[in-house]
């Protein structure tokens, strides 16, 4: 990563740093206790997994996943690591297939919609790897977005043509 890169990145998690911190200032300030406390708390939530994040050995899935909100305009991704886990040995594998699931949803996205996504990684029986994905947003052809997931190694189900749900397991 380059100087530019990493001061790109710094710039981005800043702003988004200033822009929690002056909503808790504004609950304080307006006397709004619980969201207050609810905001402190979602802080607290993101901080500690992008803790687990960071430690998981996996420096590039990590970038991509640090970067993700910033790069890709039409999606946004909380992340959630059901608990301390090793990655390293599947970086470079776990950011090319996230890489390639968002390719394949770029071709049955509409333009002014926004996509919220949540995505758990837990170690699975076995000692497998399993990543959930859930979108939340509208679908074009969903019955297509599906059928390339799946014949891309993704396990995909699609509600409605506004949720889409893709299992990943790596062994």
């Amino acid at each position: 990563m380059e100087e530019k890169e990493i001061i790109a990145l710094l710039r981005h998690k800043r702003h988004d740093w200033m822009n929690q911190i002056q909503l808790i200032q504004g609950y304080a300030s307006l006397g709004k206790q619980a969201p207050l406390l609810s905001q402190i708390k979602e802080v607290i939530e993101e901080a500690e997994e992008e803790r687990k994040l960071l430690n998981s050995g996996a420096d590039e899935f990590s970038l991509w996943l640090l970067t993700f909100n910033w790069v890709h305009k039409a999606y946004r991704i909380r992340y959630y690591l059901r608990n301390e886990v090793d990655l390293s040995r599947h970086d470079i594998q776990l950011k090319a297939y996230g890489k390639r699931m968002i390719e394949i949803m770029d071709g049955h996205i509409g333009n002014e919609e926004l996509y919220e996504g949540r995505l758990t990684i837990y170690v699975g029986g076995q000692d497998t790897l399993g990543l959930s994905w859930e979108w939340e947003g509208y679908f074009q052809e969903p019955e297509g977005l599906k059928e390339k997931l799946n014949d891309q190694g993704f396990i995909a189900t699609i509600f409605e043509s506004k949720e889409l749900s893709i299992e990943m397991t790596i062994e």
